[in-house]
């Protein structure tokens, strides 16, 4: 009897056993299982546009531009002196007949003329132009501040495209463009009636009556107060509006570089409107210290 019941009281003790290990490894968490990092796509990085062909028709408001002296290494001046004639790189040609835009009488107007030979003068050593502040054009009583112009990028649904930072009351000196008396092409772009219309007086070369024509100075001021004289050797008046986009990019041929020092001038006509563009030339034929 007492056997029995030493037996029976060990059963009940393991059994007691049994159930608390049951109820330890219930409530003993699960194990942790490792969570891999999230890594974040790698960012798209959207490429700048290239300038755009020509400046719009109607202004933006001017949004800052980096400093001219910050595009590019400067050089130390050498002293200015007279340099030595050259030919012109430019041969004369036989200005074109007149073209009349529709709906506009001619009245005898010259829409193209040049491009003409005139002396020119050797640039300037590499790295040694400066930012120009000021244009002076004698024939037309213009006397112009000069501003830098720069680009921004626009999205739409055609994809990206590049406008310019029209400058108003002056000038502006497009930065992809060369400084004056360097080789290659200074591009200045002017509204002709609105911001200013610091060119109206450009626009209107070529018609009865204008002061202004092949062989005249375009006199441009650096910041260091150095004078560049490019005297007129071609102008053309062409349709922009409306026009194919393959007629735009012909017509952006007179904002590319070019080996010789020129000078082009770029504004809208007529002065009431904007469906065309004038575009004026000149060549490098003198410079002067300050």
């Amino acid at each position: 009897m007492h056997a029995t019941r030493y037996f029976l009281a060990l059963a009940g003790i393991v059994a007691a056993l049994v159930v608390l290990s049951g109820l330890t490894a219930m409530r003993r968490p699960a194990p942790a299982v490792p969570v891999a990092a999230i890594t974040p796509p790698p960012a798209t990085e959207v490429a700048p546009a290239a300038p755009p062909v020509f400046a719009p028709t109607t202004a933006p408001s001017p949004t800052p531009v980096p400093s001219p002296t910050a595009l590019r290494p400067m050089v130390p001046l050498a002293p200015i002196s007279p340099p030595a004639e050259t030919p012109s790189p430019v041969p004369a040609v036989t200005p074109e007949p007149p073209s009349a835009p529709v709906g506009v009488a001619s009245s005898a107007r010259v829409d193209q003329a040049g491009p003409i030979a005139l002396p020119t003068v050797a640039p300037l050593p590499v790295g040694e132009g400066r930012p120009p502040i000021r244009l002076r054009i004698p024939a037309l009583g213009l006397d112009t501040p000069v501003l830098p112009m720069g680009w921004h990028v626009v999205a739409d649904a055609e994809g990206l495209r590049s406008e310019w930072d029209l400058v108003d009351d002056a000038a502006g000196h497009h930065l992809d463009s060369v400084y004056p008396g360097e080789a290659g092409n200074v591009v200045l772009s002017g509204h002709n009636n609105i911001g200013g219309a610091v060119f109206r007086s450009v626009c209107v070369i070529g018609e009865p009556g204008v002061a202004f024509g092949l062989g005249d100075a375009m006199v441009l001021v650096d910041e260091v107060g150095r004078e560049f004289t490019y005297r007129v050797n071609g102008w053309h008046r062409f349709p922009e509006a409306n026009v194919s986009l393959a007629q735009r990019q012909e017509n952006a041929r007179y904002m590319a570089p070019t080996e010789h020092a020129q000078l082009t001038l770029i504004t809208c006509w007529p002065p009431t409107s904007n469906t065309h563009r004038v575009v004026v030339t000149g060549l490098l034929t003198a410079m002067s210290a300050p």
